[in-house]
């Protein structure tokens, strides 16, 4: 089964989360620790790319370099940001195809207007509902996979309000998107009132569940019990990197030494197992003693 088809497979039975990666070694972590499905923020990839805050800086395919390197680390479905498709109706079709090509089985494709900005921030704009439509449609017509899952994003609660958000994804269920997902929901009761009228359109509905943002921060089950199929766990792994990093760096540099964070430290023969070396090592050795068998044989001919 392709990882798109076992992405599918998992929304028949909510709920799960996508967890966030934010790079190769961090996307091996969360296969390791269980995780079901992987999902690559476009907020986290600026961050570690560029060290820039997200506000749109990072280009089409900077975004599917990075997809395609996460995406060759781990087995398990990974669910892309795909931010506005990067332009009009040629560049979502280039998009799709792009992450297809990078191995993902999901993304979103959200209605801000260009320059696009973190779900979180201030200051976001809102494109026509209809041109929103216009590009999922041509971001659907380019689909190869017919198990790629398009999940149609808006952001609209914080620009235009609550109703227009709920409008906007009814709009986008007929458009064809597979999945809904409004960022930044404000209160349990917009989370209730997105459940209750967009539940009977038969989509499954997404959250960010991302702890320092605008929206309540519940538990997978709490969220579950709303009416929420699946959930997002986006930037944690790069917030957590961040401060643990931090820490270690400043205490290095005052102390001199390490010893303070040791116990945080994972060893260098550890850090080598996990990522393979013991299996590297071993293929290479089969494939030396194969290759000087074979020069034995030659020479004793």
């Amino acid at each position: 089964m392709s990882r798109s088809a076992r992405f599918r497979e998992l929304l028949k039975s909510p709920p799960f989360v996508c967890l966030g990666a934010h790079d190769a070694l961090t996307a091996k972590l969360a296969e390791q620790a269980g995780a079901k499905a992987i999902y690559v923020s476009g907020f986290a990839a600026s961050g570690i790319l560029a060290g820039e805050p997200d506000v749109g800086l990072l280009t089409q395919t900077e975004m599917f370099d990075h997809i395609r390197r996460i995406c060759r680390a781990t087995s398990l479905p990974v669910f892309a940001d795909a931010d506005t498709g990067y332009g009009g109706i040629l560049d979502v079709q280039r998009t799709i195809r792009l992450w297809e090509e990078a191995g993902a089985s999901v993304l979103h494709l959200e209605d801000q207007a260009v320059p696009k900005k973190c779900g979180h921030f201030a200051g976001k704009q809102v494109i026509p509902k209809e041109e929103m439509q216009a590009k999922l449609r041509a971001m659907l017509a380019a689909r190869t996979d017919p198990d790629f899952f398009v999940v149609a994003r808006t952001d609209a609660i914080a620009v235009t309000g609550i109703d227009d958000a709920i409008e906007r994804l009814t709009a986008y269920a007929e458009a064809g998107a597979d999945g809904l997902y409004a960022d930044a929901p404000e209160s349990i009761e917009h989370m209730q009132e997105l459940v209750r009228r967009l539940k009977p359109l038969g989509k499954p509905i997404l959250f960010n569940m991302a702890r320092t943002g605008k929206s309540p921060y519940l538990t997978l089950d709490q969220v579950y019990k709303l009416g929420f199929d699946y959930t997002l766990c986006p930037i944690e792994s790069m917030l957590a990197t961040h401060k643990a990093v931090k820490e270690m760096m400043e205490i290095f540099l005052r102390e001199g030494s390490t010893d303070a964070v040791a116990d945080r430290l994972t060893s260098f023969t550890d850090f080598n197992r996990f990522v393979g070396l013991d299996e590297a090592v071993a293929i290479e050795t089969s494939y030396n003693v194969a290759n000087a068998e074979l020069e034995r044989k030659v020479d004793a001919a």
